[in-house]
């Protein structure tokens, strides 16, 4: 069994998923939303929306960015979006567990029929 979460504003817009979990996770581990979105192949420009999404979402920055290239730029979680993004990860994964649990006691075993 395969399940995806995502979460929607009140308007029902998406604005949190799996891949965005991974782009800002990506940031936290190379400390930049450019190098991030290029290692999952996507655009800057489609990271740097999503991203904006979810702060438009949630009230508030979720990445602290530093400018000046290469050498001196570069982007961090903020505290804020650390704990948000821990708590949409936790969620996933307890969501998934009782997908399993749930499709493990109607199929036992795997067996569909």
């Amino acid at each position: 069994i395969k399940v995806k979460i995502g979460l929607r504003d009140a308007a029902d817009e998406p604005f949190m998923g799996v891949g965005l979990a991974w782009l800002l996770r990506g940031v936290e581990k190379g400390g930049s939303l450019s190098l991030a979105a290029r290692d999952m192949g996507m655009s800057y420009s489609k990271a740097h929306k999503l991203v904006k999404l979810l702060e438009a979402a949630l009230g508030g920055p979720v990445l602290a960015t530093a400018r000046g290239g290469s050498s001196r730029g570069g982007s961090a979680l903020t505290p804020g979006g650390r704990k948000f993004l821990g708590r949409f990860e936790k969620l996933d994964a307890a969501v998934k567990a009782q997908a399993e649990k749930l499709f493990e006691k109607e199929f036992p075993g795997g067996r569909i029929k």
